[in-house]
């Protein structure tokens, strides 16, 4: 079975390194965004990039995005499971409604979609704390002038409980399965071990389903 792996949470909460970590430690997977697939498909129908999201509709990026998943066996993604959009790789300021409403990247119809083409979806959602998470942002943007989406504590606290919320909204739909990791107090190494034992644990149970069903 084709499995894709969701890694989500809150701005510099560790996504991309646990993404990059996990991506290394799983053979025969892969690294890629669903958000990536705009630029793909611009790029094959030789659309201009400022010209892409006038283009390129949310459904083509779904059915490209499974595709990605049927044609690898594991696809290991980075992900907001909601987001601002008027923050999205956007430098933040100071007239920005922190709580203006956040809106999911991932709906049910993908989620099905990729469920009716037998690939397997693990969310997990990565937990730390909003002050770390800020702390972890400034110190970022310090060292290469990243984007920085959040300003204040409260901006990140108020990401950190929407993430979460969304991350939920996902688990509610029956379709994934899904587990929590705390990115605060355990290092990359850890957390990469976390995850390949939930996933050998899972092919140990498929074995022993199958050897009892022969």
């Amino acid at each position: 079975m084709k499995t894709l792996i969701l890694i989500g949470g809150a701005t510099a909460c560790g996504k991309s390194t646990l993404a990059k970590s996990l991506c290394r430690s799983i053979p025969n997977s892969i690294k890629y965004r669903r958000y990536q697939g705009f630029f793909d498909i611009a790029s094959q129908k030789s659309i201009p990039k400022n010209e892409v999201f006038q283009k390129i509709s949310s459904l083509e990026v779904d059915d490209w995005f499974v595709n990605v998943c049927n044609n690898s066996d594991v696809v290991i993604s980075d992900v907001h499971y909601v987001v601002q959009m008027n923050r999205n790789e956007m430098n933040t300021n100071d007239d920005i409604n922190i709580y203006q409403n956040y809106v999911p990247t991932i709906s049910d119809d993908l989620l099905k979609k990729l469920l009716s083409n037998n690939i397997r979806v693990i969310a997990i959602f990565l937990s730390c704390s909003p002050l770390q998470c800020f702390t972890r942002a400034i110190s970022r943007y310090s060292e290469n002038h990243k984007n920085i989406r959040n300003i204040s504590v409260e901006d990140a606290t108020m990401e950190n409980l929407a993430e979460e919320k969304g991350w939920n909204d996902i688990l509610d739909t029956g379709l994934v399965e899904a587990f929590k990791l705390d990115s605060e107090h355990f290092s990359v190494e850890q957390l990469t071990n976390q995850c390949l034992k939930y996933l050998n644990n899972y092919e140990t149970k498929k074995l022993i389903r199958l050897k009892t069903n022969e």
